[in-house]
């Protein structure tokens, strides 16, 4: 069954779908929350980073995880804040993926919370702190590659 949805998903993974997405990221179906979260994902608009921001914070991993990644799809300052925020203040899981995708949204505004990061009272969270500011150029010398 999942393949199928896939399959449509991938149909529907049309900027004009976003509307009619975004509404089921609250639905009661972890399935359908979870492939609505992977459609807004590939289909990457600035309208579902709020409502996936939201979808963070879902009872159930996988969605928070899938909602993880469309944001990360989506990318940009908006995205690189939600980030910046969980890492600041969520579960030690989400602080965790928020850490690492920290490094692949390629955000200089991302780095002061990653540098508070490698001091995170979880190990896992230190050390994706530490790999996403390497992948920024941040070294503990304060030297960055150049340009962003």
């Amino acid at each position: 069954m999942p393949s199928l949805i896939y399959k449509l998903i991938k149909k529907i993974a049309d900027k004009k779908a976003v509307d009619a997405l975004i509404p089921i990221l609250i639905e009661e179906d972890d399935s359908a929350r979870f492939y609505a979260a992977l459609a807004l994902g590939k289909i990457g608009s600035i309208k579902a980073v709020e409502p996936l921001a939201r979808t963070l914070n879902d009872k159930n991993y996988s969605v928070r995880y899938m909602a993880a990644k469309a944001l990360v799809n989506i990318g940009g300052k908006a995205t690189a804040k939600v980030f910046i925020e969980i890492l600041e203040d969520g579960d030690v899981s989400m602080r965790e993926i928020a850490a690492n995708y920290l490094g692949d949204l390629n955000e200089i505004s991302a780095i002061s919370a990653l540098v508070a990061g490698q001091y995170d009272n979880n190990e896992s969270v230190r050390k994706a702190s530490i790999k996403s500011l390497k992948k920024l150029g941040y070294h503990k010398n304060k030297k960055m590659k150049e340009p962003f």
